[in-house]
Formats: C-alpha cells, structure tokens, sequence
C-alpha cells in the first residue's frame, strides 16, 4: 500500500492530516497500518464489527457504548472517510479510525492494541435504592441499573466479552 498523505483546513480553522489510499478512502494519518488494512478489508466485505476507541498510547480503552457497531462504509465528497453504519441505516459517523485500540467480530477478536485494557470492571450492591447494582471501572463508579442482570451484560459488553449489549 502507498497511501499519498494531504492536509485539508476545515472552515473552523482545524487541521487534519489523512492518507489516501488507492481505493479513494482516506484515513488520518496517524491511524496504523494494520488497523487502515483490516478497515478497507471490513470495508469491502460489509462484516459486523464492534469498535473499542482508546488511548492509542496506552491501550486504554475508552468505554464506549454507543456507535461501536455496525459495518464500515465510506462517505462521499472529496475526502472519502470510514463510516460506521448500523444495520437499516445508509450513512452513520466518521470513525475516529487513528483512536481505535480494538476491533471485534461477534465471534472473535480482529484488531488488538499490544497494551489494550479496559481497567478493573466490578460489579457493586450500591447504596441507591432506585438503582442498587453498579459497575465500577478502576474503583470510579460508571454505571448504575436496577436489575442485577442488567449490570453483569453491561459489565460483559465493556469487557469485551459480550459482542453487544441488545
């Protein structure tokens, strides 16, 4: 692959600089290689991934809920940029395709940051009546439910262990 790299303003001053690959989609030029090769290949194919987003410094994940599963499209115009679109949609968000740490299909891993981590996940009996069951990330309440059931998929889905969360 020999992608030609450009920088492109946009109107409210902010610059990116992407790569443009052969195939016209163009990625930030930060993104790896590995993970721009395993896109267009997902591109192509229209397979279902889940997206983890993170700190592509320290593997760190992010713990993203939501528009983290779909398949990759592309956009139009001049700047052609991965797209991530759910199932019944025609068009969905840009990926932040140079904060990707991991991707998944619903049976395996595809992608993997070498130092990828999602943090101390535990599920606590909390004080709130309303909503007693919390999850807990690196000792920092994130999330509270009312049905323990709930807390352990929800636990499962920000672990990777469970593809999603429906």
């Amino acid at each position: 692959m020999n992608p030609h790299i450009f920088e492109h303003t946009f109107g409210t001053g902010h610059c990116i600089q992407y790569q443009r690959l052969p195939s016209g989609t163009c990625y930030h030029a930060d993104t790896p290689e590995p993970v721009v090769d395993l896109l267009e290949q997902l591109r192509q194919s229209r397979r279902k991934i889940r997206l983890y987003y993170g700190d592509t410094q320290t593997g760190q994940s992010w713990h993203d809920e939501h528009d983290v599963i779909g398949w990759i499209g592309r956009s139009t115009g001049t700047i052609k940029v991965p797209l991530l679109i759910e199932p019944g949609d025609i068009g969905g968000p840009a990926l932040l395709d140079h904060c990707i740490v991991r991707v998944d299909s619903p049976r395996q891993v595809l992608y993997q940051h070498d130092d990828f981590r999602v943090g101390t996940v535990e599920l606590v009996r909390g004080e709130l009546k309303r909503l007693p069951w919390e999850i807990w990330i690196d000792g920092s309440v994130h999330a509270r439910f009312k049905a323990k059931n709930e807390a352990r998929q929800y636990q499962d889905f920000i672990q990777g262990k469970r593809f999603a969360l429906i």
